[in-house]
């Protein structure tokens, strides 16, 4: 059991070093960089919706059960 608890501490610090490292470099960008990050984030979730509006979203994440009566396809 130890063994596992050392594992999730090693994997919680491995994604909070990596965060860290993102929030770092995304301020040493200019912000003309950081907008067009920005918009290009906001056309990602665009593109995405349309997907899911047209239900080309067809593969589950692995873990995660379909909803009983879903609303669009996943």
């Amino acid at each position: 059991m130890g063994n596992d608890r050392m594992q999730t501490d090693l994997e919680r610090a491995a994604w909070e070093a990596h965060n860290i490292s993102q929030l770092v470099y995304f301020r040493s960008l200019s912000l003309r960089e950081k907008m067009q990050a920005v918009q290009g984030m906001a056309d990602l979730v665009r593109r995405f919706e349309e997907m899911r509006a047209r239900g080309e979203f067809h593969v589950l994440v692995e873990g995660r059960r379909q909803p009983r009566n879903p609303a669009v396809k996943l």
